[in-house]
């Protein structure tokens, strides 16, 4: 019996050895040696060069046999395209997106980037009788309200210009100058937000932040919309930092290195400056 524990007990631990050699790689460290691998994981060398070259023979790694660098293999490629598949990201999402919309009963939206546009992808809805709502698969502009300021931000320079080059008006309020666009999608790297007042729709206001995977580039945005009348100072305030720290988690799961986000965790003066 107390073998047979002890057998299970190693299993586990190699298992755990082994995922943790796979999740050594990322975007900035996609190809390693041996040594590299043992070292990152703090592994003995025999015991890394045993583990690699199980993960080797079943498919989740590959070595290049001129540079002698491991990289991730076919078997990983097939696993991260059924997960993209079956909806990886509403599920890890789903959850959070409840959360806020219990916690302030506004709408919650998740937006994916398709091309020049921003896509509804999942939606929380307000119990509220007047709510702000869209149905899946609506597509926004990146260049108005808060939700397309968090792709734009992170957008190349010659990508942004040509997006803006087909601003027009969608109500009073929106942002037609290209520098006050560009402004305010510089704050968002630096507070992890956007907020926004009746500029692609009137009489709803909106704060998003970012959602990131392992690629530094945003991969999808979370958005709580509601009437302007219920989005108070107050309300703000609370809203900022719930919906960061959300947005950072989901990131965290999705292969976001923290390292990079602290933007998502600061801290933020929030208040009339929003409102302006």
């Amino acid at each position: 019996m107390e073998e047979k524990r002890k057998i299970k007990e190693d299993g586990a631990s190699a298992l755990k050895k082994g995922l943790a050699i796979l999740s050594s790689f990322s975007w900035t460290k996609n190809a390693m040696t041996l040594s590299e691998i043992a070292r990152d994981r703090d592994l003995p060398l025999p015991t890394a060069a045993r583990l690699i070259k199980a993960l080797e023979t079943e498919g989740f790694l590959e070595r290049d046999t001129k540079t002698k660098r491991y990289h991730l293999g076919f078997k990983c490629s097939l696993l991260g395209a059924i997960a993209k598949k079956t909806g990886v990201l509403r599920m890890i999402a789903t959850p959070y997106m409840e959360e806020l919309r219990s916690m302030f009963n506004e709408t919650v939206n998740l937006y994916l980037r398709e091309g020049d546009l921003r896509i509804c992808y999942e939606q929380i809805e307000s119990s509220f009788n007047l709510k702000r709502s869209a149905k899946l698969g609506d597509r926004f502009p990146l260049w108005a309200g808060a939700a397309g300021r968090c792709f734009l931000a992170f957008m190349k320079k010659e990508e942004i210009d040509r997006i803006l080059e087909n601003i027009e008006p969608l109500t009073a309020n929106t942002i037609l100058d290209k520098d006050l666009v560009n402004q305010k999608s510089l704050e968002v790297k630096k507070r992890g937000y956007s907020f926004s007042v009746s500029e692609r729709e009137e009489g709803v206001s909106s704060v998003a932040a970012p959602i990131f995977d392992t690629s530094l580039q945003p991969v999808a945005c979370l958005s709580v919309s509601g009437p302007t009348s219920r989005f108070s100072e107050k309300m703000i305030d609370a809203l900022i930092p719930q919906l960061k720290q959300r947005c950072l988690l989901i990131s965290l799961k999705l292969g976001a290195e923290r390292k990079n986000l602290t933007f998502l965790e600061a801290e933020n003066q929030v208040g009339s400056s929003l409102c302006e």
